[in-house]
């Protein structure tokens, strides 16, 4: 089995990437996903998760890396897997790295969507989304054709609590205390791809596909 990962800020364009790779026969991965089917099935992992979660703590690492163990443990030899959201610490990547060698798989290339501070609180701010259909709008990018109002539902548009500014700047500050410092680690194995994320969704696609081969 091989996998990418994908490293990235909130925002830098993850879930673009995670579509123009589906199409290339990757099985995606969010993390964020796989916590909410085990909260829901009230698994052991998914009971200890909660517990953190309701604190406002992390998930520990050794939860993460549990549910990822059982899904590869489960997964078909040849299968290609898209990471998105793990690892998230230097802790996850390396148990990640154990994991694979374990069941003889490896990672092809870790995708890194680099793009400025300012344009990712442009982008996340700018965020509306319908309560009914779940259609996403941009007051710049992609807005409706009546101001704040869906075009499928007519219902006025919500902005998620975590797409306000003051949390954004928060969330990308944990990013970098957290994260980047994977950065480090994965171009030490030569693994890097970076891609300049602040582009269209086409550019990044097409660079993302180049990238992979």
């Amino acid at each position: 089995m091989t996998a990418i990962v994908l490293l990235g800020p909130p925002g830098a364009g993850k879930g673009t990437v995670a579509e123009a790779l589906a199409g290339k026969g990757y099985t995606h991965v969010s993390t964020g996903d796989l916590l909410r089917e085990q909260i829901r099935l009230e698994t052991p992992l998914g009971l200890e998760a909660k517990a953190n979660m309701d604190q406002g703590k992390f998930v520990p690492d050794k939860v993460v890396v549990g549910m990822i163990r059982s899904l590869l443990e489960s997964a078909d030899r040849g299968q290609k897997f898209l990471f998105d959201g793990f690892p998230r610490t230097l802790v996850q990547a390396e148990k990640f790295d154990e994991l694979l060698l374990s069941l003889e798989g490896a990672i092809d290339g870790v995708i890194l969507l680099e793009c400025p501070a300012e344009v990712i609180v442009e982008r996340l701010s700018g965020r509306r989304t319908c309560g009914k259909c779940g259609t996403v709008y941009h007051v710049k990018y992609n807005p409706p054709a009546m101001h704040n109002i869906c075009d499928t539902e007519g219902c006025e548009l919500i902005q998620r609590p975590d797409d306000n500014e003051e949390t954004i700047k928060k969330r990308l500050e944990v990013y970098a205390e957290r994260t980047a410092p994977l950065i480090s680690y994965y171009k030490a194995k030569n693994l890097i791809h970076p891609i300049n994320a602040s582009r269209s969704i086409a550019e990044v696609r097409s660079a993302v596909l180049e990238q992979l081969g």
